[in-house]
């Protein structure tokens, strides 16, 4: 019995990569158009309040065992004034979220290093997490281990994300007392320069964590870029043919 799902499990894998053409690009387009939209409801919509309180309270006590000098900031306003859409959109859904827009805080007290850290939405790791969860039910397989690939990405991601988080603010305050950095230069080297390849590199470690779990999102990823492709080539096709 097992043996008979497993190889029927097998068969919806390769039929997702054999699809051919417009049953292949309807896919396409649908589960990109699906993912995309469930990805904004699933980080904009819930309150994440509570990952935000977890993040701060977590990362702090890292910090406090390797002796930065760190204590509770208090809250921060988080919503933005920027007019762009996706700005305008976690607004809306920020300010819906029973904290009035607040969330918590972590103060450097270091003397050479005196400074605040927003733990915001974006802190909490659901930016990846909503992407991945998105493309773990878009993507055929067993529910069973669409489950389970899903919690284990999401531990995975917690944990990373707080380890990540921790290390950023450590090294803004260490740039800053030890080296006589800026502000803006410290977190610039910390935040972008260290922290975002590190998160790029960890959301694809969380993408393997969930295909080793039998839930091939990549295949899901790879239609959608070939399909790309292809219409790339057509509309290239179609130059020529009128010149």
């Amino acid at each position: 019995m097992t043996e008979s799902k497993d190889q029927e499990q097998s068969l919806n894998m390769r039929t997702l990569t054999d699809l051919t053409g417009k049953r292949k690009y309807t896919y396409a387009l649908l589960s990109l158009a699906f993912v995309v939209v469930l990805t904004l409801v699933l980080y904009l919509v819930p309150d994440y309040y509570f990952l935000e309180k977890m993040t701060k309270e977590t990362v702090q006590k890292i910090l406090g065992l390797y002796q930065f000098p760190v204590e509770d900031g208090g809250y921060y306003f988080e919503l933005d004034d920027d007019k762009t859409l996706f700005v305008i959109l976690t607004n809306i859904f920020v300010s819906l979220d029973g904290h009035g827009g607040y969330t918590p805080v972590i103060r450097s007290t270091n003397p050479l290093a005196y400074r605040q850290f927003a733990v915001v939405r974006a802190c909490t790791g659901m930016q990846a997490g909503a992407l991945l969860l998105s493309l773990v039910i878009v993507t055929p397989a067993d529910t069973k281990k669409k489950i389970k690939a899903s919690i284990y990405s999401l531990i995975a991601l917690f944990i990373g994300n707080l380890l990540r988080i921790a290390l950023v603010i450590g090294m803004t305050i260490q740039l800053q007392s030890a080296y006589g950095a800026s502000h803006a230069d410290a977190w610039f080297w910390a935040h972008d320069v260290l922290g975002k390849p590190i998160g790029f590199f960890g959301t694809i470690f969380f993408a393997m964590v969930i295909e080793r779990q039998g839930v091939p999102i990549l295949n899901t990823v790879s239609l959608w870029i070939d399909s790309f492709l292809d219409l790339l080539k057509n509309i290239s096709d179609k130059i020529r043919k009128l010149f």
